[in-house]
């Protein structure tokens, strides 16, 4: 089938559709947007139709036009980033002002992340390369009366292009900047006689990282992944289909995404040579293997259906990383092993759709296991400047090892009813318990003298164990008036009471005590939204207002202590959210598309303070603080021409760009005397030109990423004491070719 070209970095040989929905293309030869059909409300439905602010990025092949990351598909959905300051194997999602920076292995993320429906916990399992997809879709606003899991800020659900009886695939080819190397793929087609069909997938990339470690002189944020998914599609019946799933997927590395210390250091005055060079003592490395497999069993009884999703998912994440980004053996190395094993079971039951009531139930169990061990060590050596040693007067030997289990239970349901041909009201609601428990260890060691015993810290609650469980319940629902004015003009207001649950703070710096709890956030959204058609669908134009009443917010502290930096868990701060989004996507001709995206975004933390837990006294104030992550306005314009050749086949020139306002990476800290810790505002900009041959099956792509080299920060975080910092730049301009054969 034909599609319309990439508009925007990440959509490859499909068509990128961040918020908007094409329209229905008729038998004239009037230029027309396509209909793009999503399930975000586990029913087949047009973009344009679903009274939610939803988006949907559609092709086969994102990474010809240099999509590599989650991040990299965002361009063109409206406030929403994934930045990936920790590497690939962790996009750090914010949807409307709501993310969260907390790299604890037990965080739960505001933003669920999906994969075929089956809830990814883990906050290191949603950075998988894009490969042979049907679809991304990305819901903002609170969600959990129609998906597995309750979150705040709203839902990413990562859609595997499925097995069909009809022989296909494809075969990619890719070299880019920094010797990338790219070997993606996919054959799928029918295995017994229209009862059983099956699809491989696979996917290789190889990349050198953009920094230098000059101490090795090597490349530093390497990049290695692999994956393969397998799946089978079986008729047992005709009311009855299953499809079976297996995934793999490993990432190797060395630093996050090249992450490099600011300020001067030490009584040496040490300072990090200029530019994306480092030197680094520890040889770094991280590996993730992330396993799993899902049974989707679709059930007709009658008119109404009965889904069923087991899944179960091993993820094992290992890193050793230097402590203090310098050369000297200060605050050592930290050796952190991570396993995550969840088994997840989802039942629902829908009635039939075509009715004026329409409802779906059903019920969500989800388990969680997670095995931390993180150890720090200092070798043992001199003093930065050669004077003295390095094992007096601080923490040699650090480990803090805990066994994390979550139990989740939920049933939630939705109702949609005609109270007219042109007025929908649509409702949901939901239960959910959930119980965490925690089994933690803290042994810290230090020495007395150079070349003395390691001995446990003397102070109260520096070692030992703690054990800890709670439990939360909650109800959380949202109401969805609706109406059609027209065919082609549709309006809706939305309301939703939304819960993230709660956990336990693990950035312990020193004691047992600093252990806590950490209540659920609450937050009730206002959405006023607008979807609509113009000039015989050839004009898309959606909007939406919203309004976000936030309390209990989970927030983040980052701390150093010792040297050695904390990211703490902490809540009971309120904030405020105002924002609008605007999506536009145009066809005049049958050659040029075009697209825009404008967002605005209002935030606010209207009661914020830090308050010590034993003494109440409040330590610091930052009410007024925007929220992290959050620029205030971000601007995307693209464009592809389609220039039919003489010889057959065509060419298709694409390019986009993209502003974005100021925003911070602390929620506590946003002086203009730290310009460290936010990053002003910037323009990227993007390149593409495709062959297609006459009948599509071949077609070459070029492209250049950050045409303009422009050097920006996706994060900045302290080192130590004021003036001292670590920071990630974005990617710089790069290039890649890469050849797709179809079948």
């Amino acid at each position: 089938m034909h599609q319309l070209h990439p508009l925007a970095k990440g959509i490859g040989l499909g068509l990128l559709l961040a918020g908007t929905s094409t329209a229905h293309a008729d038998d004239s030869t009037t230029p027309a947007l396509k209909t793009v059909t999503v399930t975000a409300q586990h029913r087949e439905e047009t973009l344009q139709e679903v009274p939610v602010a939803v988006s949907a990025v559609q092709g086969t092949s994102i990474t010809a036009d240099g999509v590599r990351a989650m991040g990299d598909i965002t361009t063109f959905i409206p406030n929403a980033s994934a930045k990936n300051p920790d590497g690939d194997g962790r996009p750090r999602w914010y949807i409307r002002g709501l993310g969260t920076g907390d790299t604890g292995a037990a965080t739960v993320y505001p933003v669920g992340i999906y994969a075929d429906d089956v809830y990814l916990n883990a906050p290191v399992a949603g950075g998988g390369p894009l490969f042979d997809l049907e679809r991304i879709e990305v819901l903002r606003g609170p969600q959990g009366t129609l998906y597995g899991k309750n979150t705040t800020a709203g839902a990413v659900n990562v859609i595997s292009k499925k097995p069909t009886f009809d022989t296909d695939g494809f075969g990619t080819i890719g070299f880019g900047s920094k010797n990338e190397r790219i070997l993606n793929g996919a054959l799928g087609g029918t295995l017994v006689d229209e009862r059983l069909a099956g699809r491989v997938s696979l996917y290789s990339e190889e990349r050198d990282g953009f920094t230098h470690n000059l101490t090795n002189d090597q490349t530093y944020g390497d990049v290695n992944k692999k994956a393969v998914r397998v799946q089978f599609l079986a008729r047992l019946n005709p009311d009855l289909e299953a499809l079976w799933k297996l995934h793999g997927r490993q990432f190797k590395g060395d630093g996050s995404s090249g992450s490099l210390p600011l300020g001067t250091y030490y009584n040496v005055g040490y300072q990090r040579p200029q530019g994306r060079r480092i030197e680094l003592n520890v040889d770094e490395h991280s590996k993730l293997d992330h396993d799993g497999t899902s049974l989707t069993l679709n059930w007709d009884i009658g008119d109404y259906r009965l889904t069923s999703i087991t899944a179960y998912d091993s993820i094992r994440q290992q890193s050793l990383t230097d402590a203090d980004y310098t050369p000297y053996e200060v605050n050592g190395a930290s050796d952190t092993d991570n396993r995550y094993d969840q088994y997840s079971q989802e039942f629902r039951l829908a009635s039939p759709q075509q009715e004026t009531l329409r409802w779906m139930l059903g019920t969500h169990y989800f388990h969680e296991t997670l095995d931390s061990t993180d150890r720090r060590f200092v070798t043992p050596g001199p003093t930065p400047n050669g004077t003295g040693s390095n094992q007096i007067g601080g923490v040699d030997l650090s480990s803090l090892d805990y066994t994390h289990k979550t139990d989740s239970y939920a049933l939630f349901g939705n109702l949609a009813y005609d109270l007219s041909d042109n007025f929908t009201v649509t409702g949901g609601l939901r239960w959910t318990t959930e119980k965490k428990s925690i089994d933690l260890d803290l042994a810290q060691l230090t020495r007395t003298s150079a070349n003395g015993p390691l001995v446990p810290l003397g102070a109260a609650g520096a070692n030992g164990n703690r054990d800890e469980s709670k439990r939360w319940d909650a109800w959380t629902y949202d109401v969805t008036p609706e109406y059609r004015i027209n065919d082609n003009l549709r309006v809706f207001f939305r309301y939703a009471h939304g819960f993230r649950s709660g956990g336990f703070n693990t950035g312990l710096s020193s004691n047992l005590a600093q252990l806590t709890t950490v209540d659920p956030e609450q937050l009730d959204a206002y959405e006023l939204g607008l979807k609509s058609e113009w000039f015989d669908h050839r004009l898309t134009v959606n909007a939406n207002l919203f309004y976000y009443d936030y309390q209990d917010i989970q927030v983040n502290l980052l701390t150093v202590n010792s040297g050695v930096l904390t990211t703490a868990l902490t809540n009971g701060a309120k904030g405020k959210v105002k924002g609008a989004e605007l999506e536009i996507e145009g066809q005049p001709t049958d050659y040029l598309h075009l697209r825009a995206a404008v967002s605005f975004l209002d935030t606010e933390y209207t009661d914020f303070k830090n308050v010590n837990p034993t003494t109440g006294e409040v330590t610091a104030d930052y009410s007024g603080n925007s929220f992290v992550r959050s620029p205030r306005n971000v601007v995307s314009l693209g464009a592809d021409y389609t220039i039919p050749l003489a010889i057959g086949g065509k060419l298709v020139a694409g390019a986009d760009v993209s502003f974005r306002d100021k925003e911070y990476f602390l929620a506590n800290r946003q002086s203009s005397a730290e310009p460290t810790l936010s990053q002003p505002h910037y323009t990227l900009a993007n390149s593409r030109l495709t062959w297609f041959s006459a009948d599509e099956k071949l077609s070459v792509t070029g492209f250049v990423n950050n045409l303009t080299d422009r050097r920006y920060q996706v994060h900045g975080r302290p080192n130590g004491p004021q003036g001292q910092y670590v920071l990630t730049y974005g990617d710089p301009r790069t290039v890649g070719l890469s050849v797709t054969s179809r079948f």
